[in-house]
């Protein structure tokens, strides 16, 4: 009879903490669930750094630019400021996916649009402004892509200081 007493006893031990088990197995997996859920999906491409690769003077005075990042990481502000003919710089800017969505940049909007627009590049000769294509361009969540961006103060007309506004906006959107 003690005996039969003692399994039970056990028996029901393990039963019992078999449950509190799962219970706690249970409450865990459901705080996981529950801030899964809680995650929202972010579509963020953005500008994280403006890098000057190279700078070539002209004349006595080096070319300079003022240059930020604004519109939370979305526009790349310059002015650029060329001295002379020949002045030249150049720009490595990284753009990177920092949101939870894979993206596909649409397209790199630059204001004013110097590169396309023959009015506006008439109003800046000699200077010439290039980048580099990066539209369509895939991006994951954390993946980075550089673009290359050159501001070059020709030969020919007048010898005077350039002050030139540029800015360069993402248009990004999620892929289906």
């Amino acid at each position: 009879m003690k005996n039969k007493i003692g399994i039970k006893n056990i028996l029901i031990i393990a039963l019992t903490t078999a449950i509190i088990v799962i219970c706690m197995g249970f409450i865990f997996l459901s705080n996981k669930l529950q801030t899964k859920n809680n995650e929202q999906q972010v579509l963020k491409v953005e500008f994280t750094k403006i890098e000057r690769e190279t700078s070539v003077k002209g004349g006595i005075e080096p070319p300079s630019e003022i240059k930020e990042i604004i519109n939370e990481g979305m526009t790349a502000k310059f002015k650029f400021i060329l001295n002379t003919p020949q002045d030249e710089l150049s720009y490595t800017i990284t753009i990177k996916n920092t949101g939870t969505l894979p993206a596909k940049i649409v397209n790199i909007l630059s204001s004013p649009n110097y590169i396309n627009d023959e009015t506006l590049k008439n109003n800046i000769l000699p200077v010439m402004i290039t980048q580099s294509p990066i539209e369509k361009n895939k991006l994951n969540p954390g993946e980075k892509l550089n673009i290359k961006l050159v501001v070059s103060y020709g030969t020919g007309g007048e010898n005077i200081q350039k002050k030139i506004p540029y800015e360069l906006t993402i248009l990004a959107t999620t892929i289906n």
